[in-house]
């Protein structure tokens, strides 16, 4: 699915052309830290109150988009106005400080930890038995000790009562939790210190979500009033489209009489016609823009292959289906349990692949070490250190917990690849490296206090990946080696708002929870995890156990021997039409979501070089990124106007 006249790196002022590095100055830090420090306040809050608004999700979140959106359109033209406007490399500063911070006040880490921590004790029963199963294992210190911090976490306090005693019973149980999160986090900074040189100077990786950004920023001449994207006629003509329709939709919402016209899923599931062709399912079409204009972006063989791999998948399970095979969905997810284990194989093998591709980078030597704040070796240590030493202290033992989240940076560093590389919005691997183990030795090798303890883990940082830190910090770098900003200064900032994310999300979020009360909030962020897929997974396995299995190790290995092969033949045959991407991204939910539009993004891609070559390509691009644009002002729009009148509008992405 190759066209013969694209080059492999066709971007927009992504590469590092002859610009003047400069220092990054303390106003845009400081500028860059308030952003970083409002957006954690607010994404915490807009999560639980307002449906649909998913402000910190995927690897470029909303949050990110508005804040520079804002920053371009009303601060600086008044900056101007006082003779000193923001240049590029400040406003991206600010752009990079939200984008990293985002998840982390989202399903990164703050909406999932929180209920992780007083959920199971919230929901325990005499029917669940979770009192008898699942509490007696989790460290006393690990959750508030009062009853009534946790009752009124999700019911509320009663009208008058302050919230502030009640926060303070929170700092014994995040304090435990900091040095947890701090090794993880130290971990995933090493590996963007090692890797991003590799990706951006060597490999030339595409990032197609930073394009946006870098020409949102793109100043003709300093004394321009806006960037020339915002004076481009293609990308206004462009953008009208989907913003008129997500304007459409949004009327709809408060107006019932306003038409409706359907963009976000269709969901072809009653028109199946029975087995073995119902074991598709779940099968929609989806029309996002935005994915449309990132995958217009990527080469067609990337897109291709990601439309072909999904529906290899899928035929796999029609067959499986026509045999009389019972067809399992795998823990937590509607992907069958056969196809992520393959893609489980797939994955192991290419990350392993990277690895062996960046080994050179790896050696301790001062061109390796240019522009890093610290060895890598340094935090991957104490990164380690800070892991390893916690699960041994609450009971998951030293090697089970190195070993559980080794195999998560693993199969982690294929998740940021397929951002990096594939353009995906968000990554969800459907196996996971607990489903691994317990698969490999079974739920008997592992003691009831290490299974409450590993699932959490698991759970926390390995289950839910649309809103990840390291894919942030790769993009972070991307930008930084693009508009010549400093990478030591960034790789700071990016840190710095890291540390001050932390506690102020936790307090915007029991601020909200503990005002309104959970219950009667979003139950992603208060319910569902905690609930159905923590408690109710934990209380199988410690009640039934799951044994080993030989079948599933027998499809892991189908996995490892397919990859091998398609890397092989990638490496070898120039004109090889796969790309083994695909076959990573498989029957993933993003797969599921987002197959048609990249499906749509690979014809236009195609059709567009194939008869007007590599110039046209370049006139009609920033057209699919003003695309891109107008779905992110409609959702950014629409979450301030539903804040403000308390009422839930459209939903404008299918996350």
């Amino acid at each position: 699915m190759k066209t013969g006249n694209e080059t492999r790196h066709q971007q927009m002022n992504l590469s590092d052309v002859g610009k003047e590095r400069t220092n990054l100055s303390f106003r845009a830090c400081l500028l860059a830290l308030g952003f970083a420090v409002i957006s954690s306040v607010f994404i915490p809050y807009f999560d639980l109150t307002t449906p649909q608004a998913w402000l910190g999700i995927t690897a470029l979140p909303i949050a990110s988009f508005a804040s520079l959106f804002v920053l371009v359109v009303i601060f600086n033209p008044l900056f101007r106005l006082f003779r000193f406007p923001l240049s590029q490399q400040e406003l991206l500063a600010c752009f990079v400080a939200v984008m990293v911070v985002s998840g982390i006040a989202s399903l990164g880490l703050t909406g999932l930890l929180l209920q992780y921590l007083v959920g199971p004790h919230y929901y325990a029963t005499a029917e669940n038995r979770w009192d008898e199963l699942l509490l007696p294992h989790i460290p006393r210190w690990l959750h508030p000790e009062s009853k009534e911090v946790v009752r009124y976490f999700y019911e509320g306090l009663p009208k008058g009562v302050s919230p502030l005693p009640f926060l303070s019973a929170w700092v014994r149980p995040l304090s435990a939790c900091l040095p947890l999160v701090v090794g993880v986090y130290l971990t995933l900074f090493a590996l963007t210190s090692l890797l991003w040189r590799q990706w951006v100077e060597n490999e030339k990786l595409v990032f197609p979500l930073v394009a946006l950004p870098m020409e949102m920023t793109n100043y003709a001449s300093s004394s321009d009033w806006f960037p020339s994207f915002f004076r481009n006629k293609t990308m206004w003509a462009w953008f009208a489209f989907p913003f008129s329709i997500h304007t459409i939709n949004g009327l709809h919402a408060y107006f019932p009489q306003v038409p409706f016209i359907n963009v976000q899923r269709r969901n072809l599931d009653p028109y199946l016609p029975g087995k073995p062709w119902d074991a598709i399912a779940p099968f929609w079409i989806t029309l996002p823009f935005s994915v449309i204009g990132f995958a217009y972006l990527l080469p067609t063989e990337i897109t291709g292959s990601i439309v072909f791999f999904y529906a290899f998948f899928l035929t796999q399970q029609i067959i499986a289906s026509a045999m009389g095979r019972p067809l399992q969905n795998i823990q937590a997810y509607p992907i069958k349990d056969f196809v992520a284990y393959q893609m489980f194989g797939g994955i192991i093998t290419f990350s392993l692949y990277l690895l062996w591709n960046a080994r050179h980078r790896f050696r301790p030597s001062p061109k390796n070490r240019r522009g890093m704040e610290a060895p890598p070796y340094t935090m991957l240590l104490f990164g380690t250190a800070f892991m390893g030493a916690w699960g041994w202290f609450a009971g998951a033992g030293f090697v089970p917990t190195l070993v559980l989240f080794g195999l998560f940076f693993l199969t982690h560093l294929v998740a940021v690849r397929l951002v990096c590389e594939g353009g995906l919005l968000l990554v969800q691997h459907p196996l996971r490296p607990w489903n691994f183990l317990l698969t490999l030795f079974g739920s008997e090798r592992f003691t009831s206090r290490q299974i409450v303890l590993l699932t959490f883990f698991d759970h926390l940082f390995m289950l839910d990946n649309r809103a990840p830190l390291m894919p942030c910090l790769v993009q972070g770098m991307k930008i930084a080696h693009a508009s010549a900003t400093p990478v030591r200064p960034l790789t700071n900032l990016m840190a710095l708002s890291v540390a001050f994310s932390l506690p102020i999300s936790a307090a915007s979020f029991l601020l909200t929870a503990y005002r309104r009360g959970g219950v009667n909030l979003h139950p992603w962020f208060t319910t569902y995890f905690a609930r159905n897929l923590y408690g109710n997974w934990t209380e199988h396995l410690l009640t039934f156990g799951q044994p080993p299995s030989p079948k599933a190790l027998l499809q892991i290995g189908i996995g490892v021997a397919t990859m091998v092969v398609l890397i092989f033949l990638h490496r070898t045959i120039p004109t090889f039409p796969l790309h083994p991407i695909g076959y990573l991204t498989g029957a993933s939910f993003p797969a599921i979501a987002f197959w048609f539009p990249i499906l749509l993004g690979w014809f236009f891609k195609a059709m567009t070089v194939k008869f007007g070559g590599t110039r046209l390509y370049r006139r009609l691009m920033p057209g699919f990124l003003g695309w891109v644009m107008a779905e992110y002002l409609s959702a950014s729009l629409w979450t301030a106007i539903n804040a403000m009148t308390g009422r839930s509008g459209p939903e404008i992405f299918v996350f």
